[in-house]
């Protein structure tokens, strides 16, 4: 299996996952042979990558960190939320931020949100993703075919996933695990307060647009605020996912210590960031950085893997990053990546394992030669060959 642009797809192709729609329905299961239909649909609807199933790459797996049960679930859990919400909203006013606000405080609406059984539900299955996480060591990739549809909730989904993988490399116990997925499924839930025009604009924003922008952070914090059993951290996730080290983050301008806290989880008066927010926070960038967008295709791994790397100190926990890196992938299994040097440069193929003592060394497979035409594959480990570099073909 490998994950190829949907400009590259042809009819015949055998599709490798089985892609779901906005509410989460099956559009195109597993298995389906490709037509020139069905690439058509789905370049509208805004799929940019998909995964393909053939004989070069059979013997690639490309494992999912949770299963389709689990992932389906939790979708519609954060999907069902965000409609909710979305009805309370008839009744704000939305003149102002500072209107917003008070109208997500009345406790008509906040009572409303916490009763509401998508939320409770959201809360109960929590659970069950934890666990399907909790055996897993090394993200093989995040794998998920994104939508400018379904966008919104897999992004939560994968931030998610990886902040919890990070998170148990840190040994944080169960109910810091359980306040960090809650808090990423609806880390972005203030957009709901900010219209959906400028959410999804695909030109620069104004100034005064990035501004509104902005306030989705306090919008998501407000809505968590005080809401019964899902402990602080989950409320502060939303409030500091876009917080820096260097204080030149939103809303609040915190700064961080770019060390690792394993005390309480607490906030106090002076503004503290916490540190299973600043998880969030790069789990979020990561993500938010491969993923495709209306506005912009998803950026290769290994350039945003470098991205993280320089952010260190500055944008994102210096200590924290060494996390990071032990447990992604620099090429995700599966990605199409180009030799840059020596013997095989400028030749093309995907990456077949990982070398889980040296991420950023995997097994690659190479199956088309300068002029792109088709060789007998080529197996090269990159452990074995240090002059031989490699990057992400988009």
């Amino acid at each position: 299996m490998r994950r190829i642009s949907i400009n590259h797809a042809q009819p015949g192709m055998v599709l490798g996952k089985t892609i779901h729609g906005y509410n989460y329905e099956v559009l195109l299961s597993k298995g389906v042979i490709l037509t020139e239909d069905y690439i058509n649909k789905l370049k509208r609807k805004g799929f940019i990558k998909i995964y393909i199933d053939d004989e070069e790459t059979a013997e690639i797996v490309i494992n999912d960190p949770i299963s389709d049960k689990i992932r389906v679930m939790a979708t519609n859990d954060i999907l069902k939320t965000y409609k909710v919400t979305e009805t309370l909203l008839v009744n704000i006013a939305v003149d102002s931020a500072k209107s917003i606000i008070e109208s997500i405080n009345a406790p008509k609406f906040k009572a409303t949100f916490q009763e509401s059984p998508a939320f409770q539900q959201l809360c109960k299955d929590i659970n069950s993703f934890i666990d399907e996480l909790m055996n897993q060591e090394v993200l093989s990739g995040l794998n998920s075919i994104k939508s400018f549809d379904n966008y919104t909730y897999e992004h939560s989904i994968d931030t998610a996933i990886l902040s919890l993988i990070i998170a148990k490399k840190l040994t944080l116990d169960r109910e810091k695990l359980r306040q960090i997925a809650i808090g990423v499924f609806l880390h972005d839930i203030g957009k709901i307060f900010i219209d959906e025009k400028i959410i999804n604009k695909p030109d620069k924003l104004t100034a005064d647009e990035y501004e509104r922008v902005k306030q989705h952070t306090t919008y998501g914090y407000e809505l968590l605020k005080g809401v019964e059993n899902i402990g602080i951290a989950a409320t502060h996730i939303p409030y500091q996912h876009h917080e820096r080290q260097d204080g030149k983050g939103y809303p609040r301008g915190l700064i961080g210590s770019n060390k690792l806290s394993f005390g309480a989880i607490a906030y106090t008066d002076k503004d503290k960031m916490v540190m299973i927010a600043e998880v969030a926070a790069l789990a979020d960038f990561y993500d938010a950085c491969i993923s495709d967008r209306p506005y912009r295709p998803g950026l290769p791994p290994d350039l945003v893997y470098e991205l993280i790397k320089d952010g260190a100190g500055s944008q994102f926990n210096k200590e924290l990053i060494e996390r990071f890196m032990s447990v992604v992938p620099k090429y995700p299994i599966g990605s199409e990546v180009r030799v840059k040097n020596g013997k095989y440069k400028d030749f093309t193929g995907v990456v077949l394992s990982l070398n889980t003592q040296q991420l950023s060394k995997p097994k690659v497979k190479l199956l088309c030669d300068t002029k792109k035409n088709k060789i007998d594959p080529v197996e090269v480990d990159l452990s074995s060959h240090d002059s031989c570099d490699i990057e992400c073909v988009c």
